[in-house]
């Protein structure tokens, strides 16, 4: 559960004793984590393979792959190298196939569908493996509150779980980005500027604002012109900003939190901080390259070194930065990147910092 910050507001960060680099989990907190995610599987990489293990940590299903992904409902997108080029299928939880390998670019499973490509078009798969929706657009994107973003004649439209077009192609960007939150998806219009559309591909908040977030917690970045700068800020649902755009950049929020970003007065660094959904700044001025988006009271944080840690909701150091690469956490655990960015390895750790495995 977050706490509340009107304790901490305009607080820097500090650094706690916590997440030192080489500290392992106790065998009975492996114990107890194991008890809270029995079923969770993880993707690991042993001698240029991929398998996966288990909360404690052992190896469940033996290496086998080229590439992995984690679990989405129950099942795993994997690939294998064949006659040099990477394919895509399913394993299930014992690492057997449920879908071979015949896509070249493939999606996690989302609302029972996973989009799949071959021959350089895009279309849907169930879980049985079953091309549901036939493999004809440009590009596609993971469905979410029954809709997906689908590419055709090289613009942007929607489609609904059987496939029927829902709203007409007709928008610029990619398929990654907009989703329908809330009833609400942002698109670009024809001469590029950034508005919301309901399901049936009508404007609720016109396109006037330069770029625009996905809505969450009844709220979305999007930046405007503000006298001769461009500025971000929140809207609401109604279009109007609950948040006024003061800002360069900002995260989504999550669980009432948002982390932001503005320009330094010389302009050569970015001043970080955090607010609440009223606003508020909570934590200022905090003292890293580079802040994450909130995610469960986890902050990642980006030292000058470049490397990577974690910050939590107070704005204490939980996880020294040290990481070369940095992932949120899922099922109790965040895939790291020891090394640099052209030589690492893959190390899993705890909300505490401890590892739990580590590929070297």
């Amino acid at each position: 559960m977050l706490i509340l910050l009107s304790l901490f507001s305009f607080m820097r960060c500090k650094s706690s004793d916590t997440g030192t680099t080489g500290n392992s989990e106790t065998e009975a907190d492996r114990q107890a984590a194991f008890a809270q995610y029995p079923d969770a599987l993880y993707p690991v990489h042993i001698d240029d393979k991929w398998g996966y293990i288990n909360r404690r940590g052992e190896t469940v299903i033996a290496p086998a792959w080229d590439d992995a992904d984690d679990f989405y409902e129950g099942i795993a997108r994997v690939g294998v190298i064949r006659d040099e080029e990477i394919l895509f299928g399913f394993i299930d939880r014992t690492g057997a196939w449920v879908i071979q390998p015949a896509y070249q670019h493939a999606g996690h499973f989302s609302e029972g569908y996973a989009y799949v490509s071959k021959d350089d078009r895009y279309g849907y798969i169930n879980r049985e493996g079953k091309e549901v929706i036939p493999c004809s657009f440009e590009d596609a994107g993971s469905f979410h509150h029954g809709y997906a973003a689908v590419k055709k004649g090289g613009w942007t439209g929607f489609i609904d779980t059987s496939g029927a077009i829902v709203v007409n192609p007709q928008y610029t960007g990619t398929v990654n980005h907009p989703l329908f939150n809330e009833g609400l998806a942002p698109v670009f219009g024809a001469d590029d500027k950034t508005g919301f559309i309901d399901t049936s591909g009508q404007w609720v908040i016109f396109p006037n604002f330069h770029s625009a977030g996905n809505f969450s917690e009844g709220k979305a970045w999007a930046m405007a012109e503000v006298g001769d700068e461009i500025k971000g800020g929140y809207l609401g649902t109604d279009g109007q900003y609950i948040i006024e755009p003061v800002y360069d950049f900002g995260w989504d929020f999550y669980g009432g939190y948002a982390t932001v970003w503005v320009r330094s007065e010389d302009k050569l660094s970015k001043i970080w901080k955090v607010i609440d959904g009223t606003g508020a700044v909570v934590l200022d001025s905090l003292p890293y390259r580079n802040v994450g988006a909130c995610n469960d009271g986890m902050i990642p944080i980006q030292d000058e070194n470049m490397n990577w840690g974690f910050m939590n909701i107070k704005g204490e150091v939980v996880i020294t930065p040290q990481y070369a690469g940095i992932n949120h956490f899922k099922n109790g655990l965040a895939r790291m990147e020891l090394g640099s960015a052209f030589d690492n390895s893959i190390v899993y750790i705890n909300p505490k910092g401890e590892i739990v495995w580590s590929e070297k």
